[in-house]
């Protein structure tokens, strides 16, 4: 391992992260996606910085095939888009590159993000240093930086050690990190879960606390973390950690006042029931195969049967739409999926008298 060493503004030195060798961290570069390998090479040749980041790099480290190869960079959105010419930015304030690859009839998009400085707030365009990035990301097992090209992997905050022995932890103070970002917490259930670590006794206090304040949120943030839970395979112990949390009730009051009626066994089993048929499909097909409509119909299957019963004589489609739009508040899935979810349920109604 090698230790990468920077000085304070008084002068001393200092240790900045550790860097650890292919031999090291055990990361095949032939997992790498060759696309995303070929973004960085001319990053790095135009002059640039740029490295794999995020959720890539945790599951390389743990054996996972990542569905996503995102990547941070110092260059900013104006220099990205003169080496990609062709590149799309996605954003009003804080600019996100959104980098196009066509290969074999499909088109691949790579998320192409500029270093933040430490002292952002919200999404705005203050860029700073991959030293200062480092303090942005949401936890330590998300916060290593690395490169496919010399097949190094920088670490500033111990994540690395942290993946290895099974520890969640965040790089800021753990309290002051879901209050600067309220979705952390979802995000800190879901990690805990897909990962198969514990979460920590103080973090789950902290989540029981701060709750409420998911609902500070953007609802549009809020769908796509939703969304990405559905989509991701294990939806049901994801979910039902949150509902044991009672995280649920910034996220999705109606949906978790609903549960909290069963109580709290039946609740669990329900939810493993609905939700854990969703993983089994999703881990079947592929979540590219299960649309968003499909996995809102599976999310709120247990409270579409007392929708079934109350169902009126006219415009039963309209009925099971509003109702699956007051469900999901605060989130706002789109009219169309809405509309495949209620006809889905009204599908299976049909089944039933038949």
């Amino acid at each position: 391992m090698r230790i990468r060493y920077g000085t304070t503004p008084e002068g001393k030195v200092v240790k900045k992260a550790e860097i650890y060798t292919p031999e090291e961290h055990g990361i095949e570069a032939r997992r790498i996606d060759p696309d995303a390998r070929r973004i960085i090479e001319r990053l790095r040749r135009a002059g640039f910085k740029a490295y794999v980041v995020g959720g890539a790099v945790r599951d390389l480290l743990t054996g996972k095939d990542p569905k996503d190869f995102d990547i941070a960079t110092d260059a900013t959105p104006r220099k990205l888009r003169r080496v990609f010419p062709s590149a799309r930015l996605i954003g009003r304030r804080f600019r996100i590159v959104h980098i196009y690859v066509q290969r074999d009839g499909l088109r691949k998009t790579f998320e192409v993000t500029t270093f933040r400085a430490r002292d952002s707030e919200g999404d705005n365009n203050a860029y700073g240093s991959m030293e200062e990035d480092v303090w942005r990301r949401d936890f330590t097992m998300n916060a290593l930086y690395y490169c496919p090209v010399d097949g190094l992997l920088v670490d500033f905050v111990g994540g690395y050690r942290d993946i290895r022995e099974g520890r969640l932890r965040t790089p800021l103070a753990t309290e002051a990190s879901f209050l600067e970002d309220p979705v952390r917490m979802l995000r800190g259930v879901k990690y805990a879960q897909i990962a198969g670590v514990e979460l920590p006794r103080p973090m789950a206090a902290l989540i029981r606390k701060h709750r409420l304040a998911l609902g500070s949120c953007s609802a549009a943030r809020l769908t796509e973390e939703v969304y990405k839970i559905l989509a991701g395979g294990s939806a049901a112990p994801i979910l039902a950690s949150a509902f044991r949390l009672r995280l649920l009730e910034g996220l999705l009051p109606a949906f978790d006042r609903y549960f909290s009626s069963l109580g709290r066994k039946a609740a669990e089993a329900r939810l493993a029931e609905g939700l854990g048929a969703l993983d089994r499909r999703v881990q079947g097909e592929g979540a590219g195969q299960v649309s968003r409509g499909l996995m809102l119909a599976y999310l709120f299957r247990d409270m579409a049967e007392g929708w079934k019963a109350r169902l009126p004589p006219e415009d039963p489609q309209a009925y099971m739409v509003e109702m699956i739009r007051q469900a999901a508040l605060p989130l706002q899935p789109s009219r169309k999926e809405m509309e495949l979810a209620a006809r889905r349920y009204l599908r299976t109604r049909r089944r039933g008298r038949e």
